[in-house]
């Protein structure tokens, strides 16, 4: 379950369309959530809830 007062940030939205337009060989070197962790240091379910914000209309979605 994710912490409800965590939203993610326009940066971290803006991360996960970053590295969808990596080719895909570098994408299956790094995967996306070990990336999101590290960069922003967040747990495994915040980087779950940055990666389905950018999936349904990004930082500002409902």
């Amino acid at each position: 379950m994710t912490d409800s007062a965590f939203r993610p940030t326009p940066e971290m939205i803006d991360a996960v369309e970053e590295w969808h337009q990596r080719r895909p060989e570098e994408r299956v070197r790094r995967a996306l959530v070990p990336v999101l962790r590290d960069r922003f240091h967040l747990t495994m379910a915040q980087a779950v809830e940055v990666i389905r914000q950018s999936h349904v209309g990004g930082a500002n979605a409902a």
